[in-house]
């Protein structure tokens, strides 16, 4: 496996542009495609030829970019982010980024991904996008949920008012609904999260 994103500060590094060949090693094509685009975009071109044939990869992936503001410099790294904490296995790794980056983007997904909690989408679409909504890490109980709420809000955590919301709005969810979460359906029409 390649680079881990929501590990050892790998994030910070990346977007350093601080880019090693082991990063790009052992990735899965289709399932780190976000992730393998956005690096790509930042090897050199020599480096970038050599990973492109490695993955048969004919032409580099055009970059994300947000059609309502192309000045948007989340928009890309949103997606990669996104893509990569559905593919984090680890509900500690996933803690310790929810603690350990304050309000930015990896934070809050994986303060999402352990929660199974979204913000509500903004008003203008250019960034409506931005819910950080990515289902419920599989496994995770409503125990667990409520722990690392509390936990959240005792240690004045980055996420402590919306953690502090959500343990009031957990017993609106169902189980079932958790559960549906935890399988990847993350439209949550049925709920308001404000």
């Amino acid at each position: 496996m390649g680079v881990l994103v929501f590990r050892d500060g790998n994030f910070g590094r990346l977007k350093e542009g601080v880019i090693s060949g082991g990063d790009l090693l052992g990735l899965d094509r289709e399932k780190d495609r976000e992730l393998i685009g956005w690096l790509l975009s930042m090897v050199g071109e020599s480096k970038r030829e050599k990973i492109m044939r490695r993955y048969g990869v004919e032409e580099l992936p055009p970059a994300a970019v947000n059609i309502d503001d192309p000045e948007d410099q989340l928009y890309r790294t949103y997606y990669v982010l996104l893509e990569q904490v559905m593919r984090e296995s680890s509900s500690e790794v996933l803690k310790k980024a929810a603690f350990g980056n304050r309000r930015e983007s990896i934070g809050r997904f994986a303060f999402c991904r352990l929660t199974g909690f979204a913000w509500p989408a903004g008003e203008c679409d250019a960034y409506s996008y931005r819910t950080w909504q990515c289902g419920l890490k599989k496994g995770v109980t409503r125990k667990e949920i409520e722990d690392f709420c509390r936990e959240m809000t005792e240690r004045h955590g980055p996420f402590e008012n919306e953690a502090k919301a959500w343990l009031h709005e957990l017993p609106l969810i169902s189980d079932g609904k958790l559960e549906e979460w935890a399988k990847g359906d993350t439209e949550r029409k049925d709920l308001s999260f404000s």
